[in-house]
């Protein structure tokens, strides 16, 4: 008996099925902010993680994204629309959130600022 569930135990994990990718996603994004960040389970065929932005020639915002993708889908394109010029640039990656946003950095001059400013402020000038 001792066999047997032994044996039904080895074949059940034959078909215990494989957990699939899971991404980040950001359905609202704003001026480079996501709102809505969210974990999701990618498709068999999805095999990768993204994050993206499309950048126009007019003035127009960047676009920003992070979902799954399909490994020949992970790449960078260009062309036009409406004779506006763009470009999309993809980082592809696969292991499991590797697409998270990253830290906002500020620029050295910015950062400087700030300190002069704080700095100002506690001696009252």
């Amino acid at each position: 008996m001792n066999k047997f569930l032994w044996s039904c135990a080895a074949l059940l994990t034959l078909f215990v099925t494989v957990e699939s990718l899971t991404c980040n996603t950001c359905s609202l994004n704003i001026l480079g902010y996501c709102f809505e960040d969210a974990p999701v389970n990618c498709t068999k065929n999805q095999t990768m993680c993204y994050s993206g932005v499309a950048k126009f020639s007019a003035d127009l915002p960047d676009i920003y994204s992070r979902d799954c993708i399909e490994p020949s889908a992970c790449k960078n394109d260009t062309g036009s629309i409406l004779n506006v010029k763009y470009t999309i640039t993809r980082k592809c990656c696969h292991t499991d959130l590797c697409n998270r946003a990253t830290a906002i950095q500020l620029p050295l001059t910015a950062a400087l600022g700030a300190a002069l400013v704080a700095v100002w402020s506690q001696w009252g000038l």
